[in-house]
Order: structure tokens, then sequence, then C-alpha cells
């Protein structure tokens, strides 16, 4: 639960909604339990937590598809995020996902992807921006999550495959070298180039340690993120682009 999501039940809290979170606890920063009881506690909402079937974590899924991440989405958002959440959910229940005003594109692209699905907006209908969020959980006394404290834009997974960013994963090398070392042994192995480097695409341990490239992208893990296939073939991970 990042600050926008935390923001959409607090302004939706009147109307007692269902709050659903997809664990991933395993591959989140360890400060996002506290965050997630003390919103909890802020709108009066507990948090009602599913999961895969098969998968606990980011690595099993890796590991069993042989598939990180591609022109598809990422497979771990699939596994442990998609799948439950379809499973979970009702045909007639209103879906509602923490898009902001400013994300007023994936607002549109998500409803063109999803034309069977029941959806809503609450903080685009409201006006409300990434910035406003942030300072709406700040002003009401609770600190933010840690990933964003230390710089991250997003409260994903440490090591998150979606980002490709040189600075992204110049600043997980820094705060988390033990996760950055086994992203950058593991995609190796599979042949995944997670990272855009001067306009090329390169393995971790490629990446300069000074590189500080700033790559705007969408790594909210989320709905949104498109339905990865596996293949036996382990190019299958890597678009004609990477």
């Amino acid at each position: 639960m990042g600050a926008a999501s935390a923001c959409m039940v607090k302004i939706c809290a009147y109307l007692k909604p269902l709050v659903v979170y997809c664990n991933t606890a395993k591959d989140e920063h360890p400060d996002n339990a506290r965050f997630r009881k003390e919103v909890e506690a802020w709108t009066g909402i507990k948090v009602t937590v599913i999961g895969s079937d098969k998968y606990e974590t980011t690595d099993e899924v890796f590991e069993d598809t042989q598939y990180m991440s591609g022109v598809g989405g990422a497979r771990c958002t699939t596994e442990l995020k998609k799948i439950p959440r379809l499973r979970f959910a009702y045909p007639e229940d209103v879906h509602c996902f923490g898009f902001t005003a400013d994300e007023q594109k994936r607002i549109e692209q998500f409803e063109s992807n999803n034309p069977d699905m029941n959806l809503a907006w609450p903080l685009a209908t409201v006006g409300m921006t990434k910035a406003h969020c942030l300072k709406m959980v700040t002003d009401s006394g609770i600190e933010l999550p840690a990933m964003y404290r230390l710089g991250f834009e997003n409260n994903n997974c440490i090591g998150c495959v979606k980002a490709t960013s040189p600075a992204y994963w110049n600043l997980t090398r820094k705060n988390f070298p033990e996760h950055y070392r086994q992203r950058a042994e593991q995609s190796r192995r599979l042949g995944v180039r997670l990272v855009r480097y001067k306009g090329v695409r390169i393995f971790l341990d490629e990446l300069p340690e000074d590189a500080t490239e700033k790559i705007t992208e969408d790594l909210s893990c989320g709905p949104q993120c498109g339905d990865a296939r596996t293949s036996n073939d382990k190019s299958s991970n890597v678009p004609p682009n990477y």
C-alpha cells in the first residue's frame, strides 16, 4: 500500500469499502506493515489480505516460470496480484484503484483494456494528485513508508523488475546491496536486460555505479500491469529492443 491507495481508502471510508491487499510482504520493505496498520487506524477500515495459492515471493515466480519482465508486463504481478484478485472478486464488484488526477492516460488505458470491469477512480474524480496524497498522509501524522523516505518514487517490492532507470537501480544498489546482487545474478542467468543505459538495454552487472540517468516510467504494481505470459524459451523475457 502506497500513499495514493491510503488516501483513496480514507476518502471512501464512509462507504465501508472492502479493501484488499495482495500479499507481497516478503518482497517489500518491512516498514510497510507498520504503514498499513496506521492507515487502518486512520481510516477505520481493516485491510483484507489475499494471495497466491502457488507462490509467496517474486523469486519463486521468476525461477518457476523462467520469466521476469518484458513487453507483456511483469510475471510477478500476474501471479501474485492479478490472478488472486480475479479469483477473489465477484463480477458485479465495483473496482476502485488509487490512480490520481495526474494519471489520466493510465486511467484511459486501463478502461480501454478492461471494458467488462465496473471501475471508479475516487482520487481522480476529486482532483487529487500524487503530491496531494503525500501531503494528506503526512498531515495526518502518519510517517510515509520507508521506500519514499529513501528516495524511491513508488512503494514497490525491493528491486522491482519493471524498473529500467539507472537511477532507480543504483538507488537500490546503495540501500539494498544484497537485493541488487541477487537481481543481477538472476537476470543474467535468465537472460533479462533489466536496465536501459544510454539508450541501450544492459544487464544489471554492467551498470556503472555512478550512473544517474533517470527514466520516467510506470512502476505502479497494480492491475494495469500487462498479462505477462511464460514460455520455455528464455528469450521470451527479452522484447526486441532489449
